[in-house]
């Protein structure tokens, strides 16, 4: 079943002088349960296209749908209740946290709009940090964290309100390979829950090992990536094929 869909998205900004187009007529969809990555270099337009995704920016034109909701025709604040409800969560890797407080209370926060005090909501947050193996962080000050334990927090934050679709913008910040290779691993655990759709946008490949379908980004244009280079074509279905770029 399809869970997001992004149907002839296009997404512009201007720098004073002309008008780029990062995201060009882009079609993609995420299935309930899916895990897919997305590959690029940096300014490819990941972050614009999980920005898109989220219902966080809107395009210049075309449709987003999350779970057969429109996002694109909705208000503000309309959209926000939607994707409250176990919707869709957006974590980037260089989150960090405003306010300087004991991980397991910034983690709980998120819950605290639904009216749950912070009593109810702490322990939440903490089964939350077990689950992305941040449990020993509970009561550290966020401001003491290293940038691995902000990105497992920060994961944390996502998944305590128990989303249908995880987007994750850039996970590759840690400056310890050990550190990524635990959190890699971290994410196809987190693909692998089948109530949980996870897509990661990375320019480390290594961070889409074990997606079941991965896709390039470059030039505002979405490909697959597999040995035929076919644009990703729906809602039509039809695969238009292209030559490789260089």
């Amino acid at each position: 079943m399809t869970l997001l869909s992004l149907t002839q998205v296009t997404r512009r900004y201007g720098d004073g002088r002309r008008e780029v187009a990062v995201l060009d007529r882009v079609c993609m969809e995420v299935d309930a349960g899916d895990f897919v990555g997305v590959w690029g270099p940096r300014r490819s337009g990941k972050t614009t296209l999980l920005r898109v995704a989220a219902g966080i920016e809107a395009p210049n034109a075309g449709a987003v749908c999350f779970d057969g909701h429109v996002l694109t025709s909705m208000g503000a604040n309309e959209r926000a209740r939607l994707l409250r409800a176990h919707g869709i969560a957006h974590v980037s890797g260089d989150w960090r946290p405003q306010l300087s407080q004991p991980a397991v209370d910034s983690v709980a926060m998120p819950l605290l709009g639904d009216r749950i005090s912070l009593r109810e909501a702490r322990p939440l947050a903490r089964r939350a940090l077990e689950k992305v193996g941040a449990g020993e962080c509970a009561d550290v000050w966020t401001g003491r964290l290293s940038q691995g334990e902000r990105i497992r927090v920060a994961l944390a934050r996502a998944i305590v309100r128990e989303p249908r679709l995880l987007l994750i913008d850039e996970p590759a910040v840690s400056p310890s390979p050990l550190e990524c290779g635990e959190l890699y691993a971290l994410l196809r655990s987190l693909a692998n829950d089948s109530k949980l759709a996870v897509l990661v946008a990375s320019e480390d490949l290594e961070a889409l090992a074990g997606a079941r379908r991965s896709m390039s980004i470059s030039n505002g244009e979405l490909r697959s990536m597999d040995p035929a280079g076919v644009v990703l074509a729906f809602p039509d279905r039809r695969a238009v094929r292209a030559e490789p770029s260089a």
